[in-house]
C-alpha cells in the first residue's frame, strides 16, 4: 500500500518540475503567443494543486481514500494526454488546470491512506517515506524532462505520465483497502474554503 500511495504522489509531484525544463520548448512550439499566456502553462498546475487541496482531501475523507486516489490518478493521467494533443496554447493551459485537480485529488488521499495503514508507532516513517518519493519526484523532473525534450519533444514530459498513471490504477484498484474518516458525514466547507491561505486569496 505504501509503496502505491507514495507512487502516487510521485506521479504529482514530479509534475510540478518536469514541465520548466521544457517550456523553452513549448515556447519555441507557440512562437506566436506572448510570455505572460505561456506563463499559465507552469502556474495552472501548481496554483489549481494547491488552491483545492484541502476540500479534496475532505471528500478523500467522506467518499472513500482509495476511490479517489484511482479518480484522482485517473484525471490526472487522462489532462496529461490532452495536454500532449494540445494545440494552441489556451487548450495546453485548460489542460493543465485539469492536470492540477487530479493532483489535489490523488495527493491528500494517498497521504490518508499511507495514515491510515500505519499505527501510531510507525505512522512517522510511512509519513516519512511518503514524503521522500514526493521530493525525489520533484527533483528528478528536470532531468527526465530534459532527456524526453532532447530524445524527442515537449509532448513527451506529459505523456510519461499515460503508462504510470495506468499502472498506478491496476495496482490501486488491486492493491489498496478502502478507507473513510470515523464520525459524520459532512460535505467539505466550501465556502470556507474560499477564504482559507491559498494563492486565490480570500
Amino acid at each position: 500500500m505504501l509503496l502505491v500511495a507514495s507512487f502516487g504522489a510521485f506521479l504529482a509531484f514530479l509534475d510540478s518540475t518536469i514541465v520548466n525544463i521544457a517550456f523553452p520548448a513549448i515556447q519555441r512550439y507557440f512562437h506566436g503567443s506572448s510570455i505572460s499566456s505561456l506563463s499559465w502553462v507552469l502556474n495552472a498546475y501548481n496554483i489549481v494543486f494547491a488552491a483545492f487541496l484541502v476540500a479534496a482531501g475532505r471528500l478523500a475523507d467522506l467518499l472513500g481514500r482509495k476511490r479517489m486516489f484511482i479518480y484522482g490518478v485517473g484525471l490526472f493521467t487522462i489532462a496529461s494526454v490532452l495536454c500532449a494533443a494540445a494545440d494552441t496554447v489556451t487548450q495546453l493551459v485548460a489542460f493543465r488546470v485539469l492536470q492540477g485537480v487530479g493532483a489535489a485529488v490523488l495527493v491528500p488521499a494517498s497521504l490518508a491512506l499511507v495514515v491510515e495503514r500505519f499505527d501510531a508507532a510507525r505512522r512517522a516513517h510511512g509519513v516519512g517515506l511518503w514524503g521522500a518519493a514526493a521530493a525525489l519526484a520533484s527533483g528528478l523532473g528536470p532531468p527526465i524532462g530534459g532527456a524526453l525534450v532532447q530524445a524527442s519533444s515537449w509532448r513527451w514530459v506529459f505523456l510519461v505520465n499515460l503508462p504510470l498513471g495506468i499502472i498506478a490504477v491496476v495496482v490501486a484498484r488491486r492493491g489498496l483497502v478502502e478507507s473513510r474518516a470515523p464520525g459524520r458525514r459532512r460535505v467539505p466547507d466550501l465556502r470556507g474554503r474560499r477564504c482559507s491561505p491559498s494563492p486565490w486569496g480570500c
